[in-house]
């Protein structure tokens, strides 16, 4: 694994670690674009990714993110009332917000299965990438 720098729309801080853009692919059907015109779900993505940029913490006060219940360093961004209930979780370190992995939420065994990996991967991060 490797961090990439999500270099789209100015933003300063957001990395995201190489398989995020597959996995978006699989989750989501859409392509990841580095050029607009975005689709539908990645123009969401990146306007969140704009409020992480600037607030990076201080999201979790707006309801499209959350600190995830037991577990230490990871966030998720959701949309529960889109037509698919798209999940990123992501992680802030040294300032950088990471994202980790996202997946569709149909029920409770995908968000476990996500902070599974999300747990490994965090560990990664902290212990290799920085």
């Amino acid at each position: 694994m490797k961090l990439v720098k999500i270099d789209i729309n100015k933003l300063e801080d957001i990395y995201s670690l190489d398989c995020f853009e597959k996995e978006f692919r699989k989750a989501i059907g859409e392509i990841w674009k580095q050029n607009p015109p975005f689709l539908r779900y990645q123009k969401k993505l990146l306007i969140d990714l704009a409020v992480l940029d600037d607030q990076k913490e201080n999201a979790v006060k707006l309801p499209e993110f959350e600190r995830l219940t037991d577990e230490i360093g990871l966030f998720s961004i959701r949309h529960p009332h889109s037509n698919i209930n798209m999940r990123v979780i992501y992680t802030i370190e040294e300032g950088f917000v990471i994202l980790i992995t996202v997946f569709i939420e149909k029920n409770r065994s995908d968000y476990n299965k996500a902070i599974k990996i999300s747990r490994k991967r965090r560990k990664w991060i902290i212990s290799d990438a920085l």
